[in-house]
């Protein structure tokens, strides 16, 4: 394979990636408005590897909002449990903290 279709390969992976996630944000809005009320407690649930800087920043991007935070360790300690527990006035309030999370390793939104 040369450069050029190999570039163009990932170029198409991460033009579906993003479609796909672009898919699974308009049916989450779609559900958010169908099932809440607003202003809603949302409890945001992430697996990630136990890796301290991801933990780190994973905090970070609740830092600016009042919130109840719970951290589990899985059995052998390999991977942590993150739960957010906040108060979120819309769907798409709740949407742009998801999308604040995807560049961290490795998570896992439950």
């Amino acid at each position: 394979m040369n450069k050029e279709s190999d570039k163009q390969q990932h170029k198409s992976t991460g033009d579906i990636q993003a479609q796909t996630r672009e898919e699974f944000y308009k049916r989450l809005r779609e559900e958010l408005e169908k099932t809440h009320d607003w202003p809603v407690r949302y409890m945001f649930k992430f697996i990630l590897p136990n890796e301290e800087e991801n933990i780190r920043k994973a905090r970070e991007r609740f830092a600016d909002i009042e919130h109840d935070y719970k951290q589990n360790y899985s059995r052998n300690g390999k991977y942590v449990s993150l739960s957010f527990i906040a108060r979120m006035n819309d769907p798409d309030e709740i949407i742009s903290r998801y999308r604040k999370m995807e560049d961290i390793p490795g998570l896992i939104a439950i």
